[in-house]
């Protein structure tokens, strides 16, 4: 379940950092006014901003489910149910 998060997770960095790039292509070109031009350039750091946020965590996430298995296995993990 975990794998599949993961996945779809990264999948949706990789299309948020695609729409960044676009919207930086339509940034250079002339049918866009002046207020327009910054707000898409501030909302284009800010999407930049939390998408390496999110890139970064869940890449945290994979590297701690990766090593899940070793730990209970060395450490005797067990489950409770009351």
């Amino acid at each position: 379940m975990l794998d599949i998060i993961i996945r779809s997770a990264l999948d949706i960095v990789g299309r948020t950092e695609r729409l960044i790039e676009a919207s930086k292509r339509l940034l250079l070109t002339e049918g866009l006014d002046e207020v327009e031009v910054y707000e898409l350039d501030c909302e284009i750091e800010r999407l930049g901003d939390a998408v390496f946020v999110v890139d970064e965590a869940i890449r945290s996430l994979a590297r701690t489910v990766g090593y899940w298995p070793h730990a209970a296995r060395t450490h005797g993990i067990h489950r409770t149910l009351h």
